[in-house]
């Protein structure tokens, strides 16, 4: 809950809240520093790379390691480049930075933070490859700018495309974690505090609501995201302004109506059976006009979209985009994506990539527009005009502050989740969750309750740890928040499984997340968890290759769902299996953001007692998603 305090703004009250600022706003750099390494990786830009460090900073990519800019920048130079500083636009290194857990220490002069990173990479003509691994990275604080500290990747998978991804020995290590359950759902110290005095309270309150347009800005994008998975072109349209532009490649329609026609030329709204049409918007860096009239969107797009039974495609975009700040709100501008890659399933990107004049020019002749984002060290922001912000008062400072925090807290909790899933640590994984919290067990049911939730993983999969020869890789991406007025959260996010092995053929799952978010005891948690799986596909055959089976592929067995024990407190809320080729039902806990269409199924707040009449068949979604029965 969000207290609303009344005190007088006393200077320890001041110096308490300007230090939760300074630690939401700490997050939020250090977020913008790993997005921008994506960035820069993908544009070949290794001089912009290395300026993000510190000047001692280190760079370890086993079995090499340099310290200080210009080791950092030579080993870039010939790992990533090839020993070329300016890489022409056929070598490929998409490296996408996903499911952050970030953490700012006591001091709030230091963080660390874990991702993700899946990276698509070649050289055309040469070879197409995939790789993934963990970072385990350090930031600091160096005059009042973050800096990357220690990056540090660790490899877990890798292999060419023809023959999809393998781990890279017979027993991939764990990689420590630097958070507990608290820590990752305490991204900010409780008792941080920073110089300030009443005075400052105007330029407090503009700093925590620029904070909060960002997360505004990232929800439009993770909204259209979410939209153009389904096809609910309405939906699209609505989010932009009456002038708003969409381009796809040469395809540029203007105004709402001319983007939905547009889209409809290119296919007709909701999807068909055996159609999937993944859209992920990755690494977004904003930012927000010191006016906050208006803000810009650098992201990466990673496409898998196909056919059951046709083709399928790999794709990488380049997202270059405006928004505007309304009287009701942020609406997108203009969204324009350039492409980057777009390859058969079958073939990859190494050799022969077929003519596609319908998206534009792509790899190997470009790369798409160039970095227009401040680089996140050398150059320093605008600060946010605090003019409108003349009359906050502290409990205004303190609720806005409070609404940033749910942002990160939400999205922390949920990615530690999955990395402690991939582990195989059931009890971190249990302590994740609010006292009340409830949790499905794939396959299976809803348990209620943090401790049945870990007596429900326990007998599932024992306590054992991981297997060493196989890594089941829950990446949680594009997330969008909403925050309660009671303090409550809510976060939908994309789900990329990354299924490696030493002696098994790569796979890929692909699923929506919907969470709750509660605070506790000062700790934010889940609350609830639904995961709706979409697709499973196996590497060798793709999404054209799916079989009906392959959504069972890690399901007990029939007879051992009957007789789990303990038997789960309520059922499934939704599909227990992915249905792809097949179209299941998607539930949405948000309304349009700027229209307020419903979904066609609604997810309001729960305690999770589901009972049978929540659950769906699969079936062909019309241009509405108009499936199933909504819960209540």
């Amino acid at each position: 809950m969000i207290e609303q305090k009344t005190d007088a703004p006393t200077p320890a009250r001041v110096r308490g809240l300007a230090g939760r600022l300074a630690g939401v706003e700490g997050v939020r750099a250090i977020k913008r520093l790993q997005h921008a390494w994506g960035q820069y990786a993908e544009a070949g830009d290794y001089a912009a790379m290395a300026d993000l460090f510190a000047p001692d900073g280190r760079l370890v990519l086993p079995p090499r390691e340099a310290r200080g800019r210009e080791e950092i920048l030579a080993l870039l130079v010939e790992t990533m480049g090839g020993g070329d500083a300016s890489p022409a636009p056929d070598r490929l290194d998409v490296r996408l930075q996903l499911s952050p857990v970030v953490t700012i220490a006591d001091d709030g002069r230091s963080g660390r933070g874990r991702w993700h990173e899946l990276t698509l990479s070649g050289r055309h003509g040469e070879r197409a490859e995939w790789s993934g691994g963990i970072h385990e990275n350090e930031y600091v604080l160096v005059d009042g700018v973050w800096r990357i500290s220690v990056l540090r990747h660790h490899p877990q998978f890798a292999g060419a495309h023809e023959d999809g991804w393998r781990n890279v020995s017979d027993a991939v290590p764990l990689v420590p974690f630097h958070f507990t359950p608290d820590q990752a759902g305490t991204p900010v110290p409780p008792r941080l505090e920073a110089d300030a005095d009443p005075a400052a309270l105007p330029g407090l309150a503009a700093r925590a609501r620029r904070l909060i347009d960002e997360s505004e800005v990232q929800n439009l994008l993770s909204a259209y995201g979410f939209y153009v998975d389904r096809k609910l072109w309405d939906d699209v349209g609505d989010l932009f302004a009456d002038d708003g532009v969409l381009r796809w490649g040469d395809d540029e329609w203007e105004g709402r109506a001319g983007i939905r026609l547009g889209l409809e030329s290119r296919s007709t709204a909701g999807l068909a059976d055996g159609e999937f049409f993944d859209h992920l918007q990755l690494m977004p860096i904003v930012e927000v006009s010191a006016d906050r009239s208006a803000a810009r969107v650098r992201a990466l797009e990673l496409q898998i979209i196909g056919t059951h039974g046709g083709r399928g495609w790999w794709g990488v975009r380049v997202c270059d985009g405006e928004f505007v700040r309304t009287d009701a709100g942020w609406r997108i501008a203009a969204l324009r994506y350039s492409p980057r890659l777009l390859a058969d399933h079958a073939h990859g990107w190494a050799h022969g990539l077929p003519p596609r004049p319908e998206i534009g020019t792509a790899y190997p002749e470009s790369r798409g527009p160039a970095i227009a984002f401040a680089h996140p060290v050398r150059d320093q922001r605008d600060a946010p005009d605090a003019a409108s912000d003349a009359d906050a008062s502290l409990d205004d400072l303190e609720k806005m502050i409070s609404v940033a925090e749910a942002f990160d807290g939400a999205e922390n909790v949920a990615c530690a989740y999955g990395y402690f899933l991939d582990e195989s640590h059931w009890d971190e994984s249990a302590d994740l969750f609010a006292r009340d919290g409830w949790k499905e067990l794939s396959f299976v049911g809803t348990y209620i309750g943090r401790e049945r939730i870990r007596d429900s993983l326990v007998a599932r999969y024992g306590r054992r740890p991981r297997r060493p020869t196989f890594l089941p890789i829950h990446q949680k991406t594009q997330p969008f928040v909403t925050v309660e007025p009671d303090g409550r959260a809510r976060i939908r996010l994309k789900m990329l499984q990354v299924n490696s092995g030493w002696d098994t053929e790569a796979s890929f799952v692909s699923g929506v997340y919907e969470e709750q978010i509660v605070r506790e005891d000062g700790v934010w948690r889940i609350h609830g968890m639904d995961l709706e799986y979409i697709v499973v596909a196996e590497w060798s055959g793709g999404l054209p290759g799916v079989t009906r089976d392959l959504g069972r592929i890690f399901a007990p067995t029939p007879e051992a769902i009957e007789a789990f024990d303990p038997a789960p407190d309520a059922p499934l809320r939704g599909l227990a299996f992915a249905p792809f080729p097949d179209i299941g039902p998607l539930g949405f806990h948000f309304a349009n953001p700027v229209s307020g269409r419903e979904p066609a199924i609604r997810w309001e707040w729960s305690d999770g007692r589901f009972d049978s009449s929540t659950f769906f068949e699969p079936g062909p979604a019309p241009a509405s998603d108009m499936t199933g029965k909504a819960s209540t």
